[in-house]
């Protein structure tokens, strides 16, 4: 019988003492690619720095993402989307650049909660590459069941917009685009790719050591992937809220510990995003005004 390390750490109580080192993944002086072709985006749930050791994941029950933090890149100061609001706004303004009035509260996607604004989804979709959102517990497309709707950015798109096939609405996609975690596959990654693990995780119910198994789990096959090795994919580990965020930035040509640069935040991650891929910066005054996290990062 194979054990996963949160078993083993439940039944010994000892501290793994490391996993595969990443160090190697990350820090070449190579000049980063002018465009990406995969971006991997993990979503996790409720921490500052001081909640995960300190800055650069340094709770004994976080090896993982502690050993790529020292190797890849980190930003000491991290900024969310609304200071004011939970969940659900700060998933919206990730994928939007828009701190949305009427995606507040953690409502449910419906007639008053949803979101018409370009999004990243939307960007990459009409330039041609593929958008997802997986969802750890689902089992079908356009579903957070088994998980929640509020970690589900990809469900509250409802923006018309036009382009070269004619009119379109954002949620007519979403059977296509929000789909089971399954479905992810290292062998065949989307364009772009959210994953939203489940409330345990996530670490929004469970603790630290549970969050980094998971991390460990669906990120290392990544990294050992022949996409990652072609040196035009790059793994995002970020969470959703209560400043300073926690970050993780892997990619080949990353820079290796922490960076202290300010203007780190979920919108100048969008930016990054739009940058790496070639996409069009969304004219929203949090993005086009954020700093450039592919210069700070050398990504």
């Amino acid at each position: 019988m194979v054990l996963t390390a949160a078993l083993l750490l439940s039944i010994s109580g000892c501290v793994p003492s490391s996993y595969a080192t990443n160090a190697a993944k990350c820090g070449s002086n190579d000049a980063p690619p002018l465009q990406y072709e995969h971006i991997v985006v993990i979503m996790n749930e409720n921490r500052t720095w001081n909640t995960v050791g300190g800055v650069g994941f340094k709770d004994p029950y976080m090896p993982f993402l502690h050993d790529a933090a020292t190797g890849c890149n980190v930003f000491s100061k991290w900024a969310e989307t609304n200071t004011t609001q939970n969940s659900l706004n700060q998933y919206i303004g990730l994928t939007s650049g828009v701190s949305n009035t009427s995606t507040v509260d953690d409502c449910s996607p419906g007639a008053r909660c949803r979101s018409t604004d370009n999004n990243i989804f939307r960007q990459v979709r009409v330039s041609g590459g593929t958008a997802r959102n997986f969802v750890e517990g689902a089992r079908s497309g356009c579903s957070a069941a088994g998980n929640v709707a509020k970690h589900v950015p990809a469900m509250y798109f409802y923006g018309t917009y036009t382009d070269e096939s004619g009119p379109h609405n954002d949620h007519d996609f979403c059977d296509t685009e929000v789909r089971p975690l399954t479905e992810f596959d290292v062998n065949n990654l989307p364009t772009f790719a959210m994953l939203t693990p489940n409330q345990c995780n996530n670490g929004h119910d469970c603790l630290n050591a549970s969050v980094d198994t998971w991390a460990h789990d669906q990120i290392q096959p990544i990294l050992d992937s022949a996409a990652y090795a072609a040196g035009k994919t790059a793994v995002v580990v970020v969470y959703d809220e209560d400043r300073p965020v926690p970050n993780l930035i892997i990619a080949p040509t990353a820079t290796s510990g922490v960076n202290s640069a300010s203007g780190a935040s979920h919108a100048a991650l969008l930016k990054a995003w739009e940058q790496m891929l070639a996409l069009p910066i969304m004219d929203q005054p949090a993005v086009t005004n954020a700093v450039s996290l592919r210069d700070l990062a050398h990504i």
